[in-house]
């Protein structure tokens, strides 16, 4: 269920983006840049940290590499639908 319409021209500029995404990145070269990317993300290991500024850079670099896999990953559908939800 949608929380707001998406307007038409917001939906071409994501779509338009996200081939942008998977032309860079669905690829042989790109899919091994995504893999140095999750090993420089802390993507599968944790981010926890005492020190609060640490935490949230690696929190932070953590959901670039996710924003940029999603975008290549699901279906624009998903993005659209991630992008109505409202953030609570």
């Amino acid at each position: 269920m949608k929380d707001y319409e998406i307007p038409q021209e917001i939906e071409k500029a994501v779509a338009e983006s996200q081939a942008l995404y998977k032309r860079v990145f669905d690829n042989p070269e790109g899919r091994l840049v995504l893999e140095d990317l999750a090993k420089r993300c802390s993507v599968n290991t944790t981010t926890l940290n005492e020190n609060h500024g640490i935490m949230c850079f690696a929190e932070g670099r953590r959901s670039i590499y996710t924003h940029i896999v999603n975008m290549v990953q699901k279906d624009i559908k998903e993005i659209l639908e991630d992008l109505t939800k409202k953030k609570e």
